[in-house]
């Protein structure tokens, strides 16, 4: 970077035709007030040695025959020249002078102040001011990011001792995440002549930066329900350092509590907790700042918020015997804002009407059997002022209409060895199983029971069925189920017949007999049919 090598006694040497003058000083460079030792030397064998400073110049002095030694105590001159002068009386009183002129500086450095923390990409400059130096041209200033050198600045002019003209050294730069925290340094140094430098002085500064491009971000602006908690949720993204961010929910200057998370590396967001309790455009500011950078503006986004009231929608249907009428109602107690309210059998819409508060509809039908479990919808739609809102704030509340009628379409099932038969009168077999099952439409749910016409025993009857495990012939008549509710009885009669096993083996070869006396004369028939029929050939 820089060598820092300071001679410990610098001697120059005047080559004179039989003798030489040299001049030695312990430094090159002494700070201003500071001391400095020069030595005064010859080879002349009769020398005259004297020199003489300008006023104010004052050494203490030591010599003997060839040489002197001046000790300055303090240095108060910024153009500080060392003489040596030499008559040599052997050489024919000849007269020889050596100069040297010292560097004389101060320590004082100043780096201009910037802002306490920088914006990214943004452009800075860091200014350095060197401290006094004469000759102006001995003074070197460098810029170092860490042990980096990024510029180095000098003056090509000596300038006059008089004048405190000082070295400036302006770094320009764009600020960037990856100068938080980076220090930079100004590095004050003299130039010694061949390729030698002495640092005298430094000074640094560490920078802070940030980056705050975007404005807080809402994310929920919908219509809020009056009275219930809801959550207000505010996003900054994009910015650095993220831990330093500070996010804030307000209502009428006054801050909400709220809690904050950083989901990434980037982002902070605070949640709110919001129960509103007045209706109306109510407006909530989320503000984004640095609290440990004050001066950095805070950035704030505001919303105004549509607060409501809208109960919910209330749908009557009262029980009723089928042949009355009843009425249905559908009702919406307490808005805050315009209200269409619909009364709707599926898709179709029965009864409507509109409201800026309360509103009552009613539709009237007539109790019908087919019309039990009809569900009937009660919709309530509010007209917001939010322009913003892609769908109406909509609600519905379902209702079942019950009708109560006598039991009726009373039907009955019979299943013989597990297969269910389709023909009345029902004919089975002795020995069959065989269960009746019984089911019948009606509100309330009718009662079922069978009536055993026989006088067959184990019979199992149960509620909507009677099972016979094993038939006979007694168990042959007609079986009634009857289904029944406060509002009438409905019925239904299955015919049982009961064949015997002999009988029936009787009657199957029997048939089979006949047909085969059918066959035999069919054939007969069929032989002389065809001798006919060559006859005629």
């Amino acid at each position: 970077m820089y060598s820092n090598i300071i001679p410990a006694v610098l001697a120059f040497w005047i080559q004179i035709t039989g003798f030489e003058v040299s001049i030695d000083v312990n430094s090159p460079a002494v700070e201003f007030g500071d001391s400095i030792e020069m030595n005064c030397s010859t080879t002349c064998q009769k020398p005259s040695m004297n020199v003489e400073y300008k006023p104010g110049v004052n050494a203490t002095r030591t010599d003997s025959s060839t040489w002197y030694n001046d000790y300055f105590q303090s240095v108060q001159n910024w153009d500080f020249t060392l003489a040596c002068s030499v008559i040599c009386k052997s050489e024919n009183l000849q007269l020889k002078e050596k100069k040297m002129f010292v560097t004389v500086y101060n320590r004082e450095i100043n780096i201009t102040l910037l802002p306490e923390v920088l914006e990214v990409n943004r452009r800075y400059s860091l200014e350095c001011i060197g401290p006094r130096v004469y000759p102006n041209n001995k003074l070197i200033l460098t810029w170092m990011r860490g042990s980096e050198i990024v510029q180095r600045s000098s003056t090509e002019e000596p300038g006059l001792p008089d004048e405190d003209n000082r070295l400036r050294n302006v770094f320009n730069f764009t600020a960037s995440l990856s100068d938080d925290g980076q220090e930079y340094t100004c590095l004050a140094e003299v130039d010694l002549g061949s390729n030698t430098t002495m640092s005298i002085t430094n000074s640094c500064v560490t920078l802070q930066t940030y980056s705050f491009m975007e404005q807080p971000r809402i994310l929920d602006k919908r219509p809020k329900k009056v009275k219930q908690k809801v959550n207000l949720i505010c996003e900054v993204s994009n910015v650095y350092p993220v831990e330093k961010v500070r996010v804030r929910w307000f209502q009428d200057g006054e801050e909400l509590n709220s809690v904050t998370t950083r989901p990434n590396s980037n982002t902070v967001r605070t949640t709110a907790a919001w129960t509103p309790q007045e209706t109306g455009l109510i407006e909530v500011v989320c503000m984004a700042d640095f609290e440990k950078y004050p001066s950095v503006p805070s950035k704030n986004n505001s919303v105004f918020i549509e607060v409501y009231v809208f109960s919910s929608p209330e749908i009557q249907i009262p029980t009723s015997h089928e042949g009355n009428l009843v009425n249905i109602t559908c009702r919406v107690l307490n808005v805050s804002r315009d209200l269409e309210l619909r009364l709707k059998k599926e898709n179709d819409i029965l009864k409507n009407g509109s409201s800026s508060t309360g509103l009552t509809i009613s539709h009237t039908v007539q109790a019908q059997a087919k019309l039990n479990g009809q569900q009937y919808i009660c919709e309530a739609e509010l007209k917001l002022q939010d322009q913003s809102m892609t769908s109406p704030v909509i609600k519905q509340q379902i209702g079942t209409l019950h009708v109560l009628y006598k039991p009726r379409d009373t039907i009955t099932t019979v299943s013989v060895n597990d297969k269910t038969m389709s023909g009345f009168p029902v004919e089975v077999t002795k020995g069959d199983e065989i269960t009746l099952s019984c089911t019948s439409n009606g509100r309330p749910s009718p009662t079922l029971e069978w009536v055993n016409p026989s006088n067959g025993s184990d019979i199992e009857i149960g509620p909507g069925f009677l099972h016979i495990p094993y038939v006979t012939s007694e168990h042959q008549g007609i079986y009634k189920c009857r289904a029944t509710n406060q509002y009438g009885s409905d019925k239904k009669d299955v015919d049982i017949r009961v064949k015997d096993q002999t009988t029936t083996r009787r009657l199957a070869a029997k048939t089979t007999g006949l047909i085969s006396v059918a066959i035999i004369a069919g054939g007969l028939l069929f032989i002389t049919i065809i001798y006919c029929i060559e006859q005629n050939k």
